[in-house]
């Protein structure tokens, strides 16, 4: 992993303290939570790529509740089988936040993106244009 992956990973790690204070405050109030994560996510304001880190940070937390395998079956025995399908589904719904935050601002990025792309082949012409000028006459030659 390159210096920048890296720090998007530990932006991305930063804002999901929140979200897991916020896990923890679920499994402490008897499985309910008012908290949404696609208004975290619009507080926050963050691009496509940290929310996606975001959203796959769940994977494992999803397969530990779900699996089968005794270790974790003990580790959530704490949980009825009702508040252990409502964490799950206040998982899904972290997840589904994630979702709902890039389908919101997705035009949004693309539109940016496409406007730095269009400025930067208008500089890049530009900067042609002015070498042409300063390695020349400054009229172009007709053929």
């Amino acid at each position: 992993m390159n210096k920048i992956q890296q720090a998007m990973h530990n932006k991305a790690n930063n804002a999901l303290g929140e979200v897991e204070y916020q896990i923890d405050l679920f499994l402490d109030n008897n499985c309910k939570s008012s908290f949404k994560m696609d208004k975290y996510l619009a507080q926050l304001d963050f691009k496509k790529r940290l929310v996606i880190i975001m959203k796959d940070s769940f994977n494992p937390l999803l397969e530990e509740i779900t699996s089968e395998e005794e270790d974790f079956i003990e580790a959530y025995s704490f949980l009825t089988i009702p508040q252990k399908k409502r964490f799950v589904k206040f998982v899904m719904g972290l997840q589904e936040g994630c979702d709902k935050y890039i389908a919101k601002n997705q035009a949004t990025w693309k539109a940016d993106s496409e406007r730095k792309r269009f400025q930067k082949k208008m500089r890049k012409a530009h900067e042609e244009r002015i070498a042409q000028i300063s390695s020349s006459t400054g009229y172009k030659k007709r053929k």
